[in-house]
């Protein structure tokens, strides 16, 4: 196995389901972003400080986590491409949407799954920055989720980002159900 003590950008953790993460008007696909506690129940997204998006995450008191199927992958891809300092991406690309509740950001009509979350924490990590939010309301297609808690691999064919551009989704031939026993 080859070694690097200077390892520099690194991407062996992908593929990671991608988030469309928004604010205001504005949504940018997510990668890196993470379930951190289920009481209160908390999740974080990692954003560089460079990103518009970020600068809307500091002025908003919140924000949406939009989960799509690999079909709309290209929603990912190409407002992934752009900023929202320099279009609306929403209206350029015809993505359709509507307010979330208890945020300022939208609620994607294609996503199977959808976090309204309050902003409770910024923190910095090197060179990116860990929001964390406090899950307030949840969207989820009904037809996507097994009692409503977990995505049926069935159903739901989710984005998962593999790098460098690149899409992929699950085979729910390969699901493994296995435990310590």
């Amino acid at each position: 196995m080859e070694r690097k003590t200077e390892p520099g950008k690194f991407y062996y953790f992908y593929p990671q389901a991608v988030a469309l993460i928004g604010v205001r008007s504005n949504i940018m696909p997510a990668a890196w972003h993470t379930p951190l506690s289920a009481d209160p129940p908390l999740y974080g997204i990692v954003i560089s400080p460079k990103r518009y998006t970020y600068e809307l995450l500091l002025k908003e008191t919140g924000f949406t986590a939009n989960f799509l199927d690999l079909e709309h992958a290209a929603i990912a891809a190409k407002t992934g491409s752009c900023s929202g300092k320099d279009i609306r991406k929403l209206d350029e690309f015809g993505i359709p949407h509507s307010p979330a509740e208890t945020v300022n950001g939208p609620i994607l009509d294609d996503a199977y799954a959808v976090y309204e979350c309050e902003r409770v924490d910024v923190r910095e990590y090197g060179d990116h920055m860990l929001v964390v939010g406090r899950i307030t309301l949840l969207h989820y297609r009904k037809d996507h989720a097994e009692a409503g808690q977990i995505v049926d691999e069935h159903v739901s064919k989710p984005t998962l980002y593999f790098g460098k551009d690149r899409y992929l989704t699950i085979d729910p031939k390969t699901l493994q159900i296995l435990t310590g026993k």
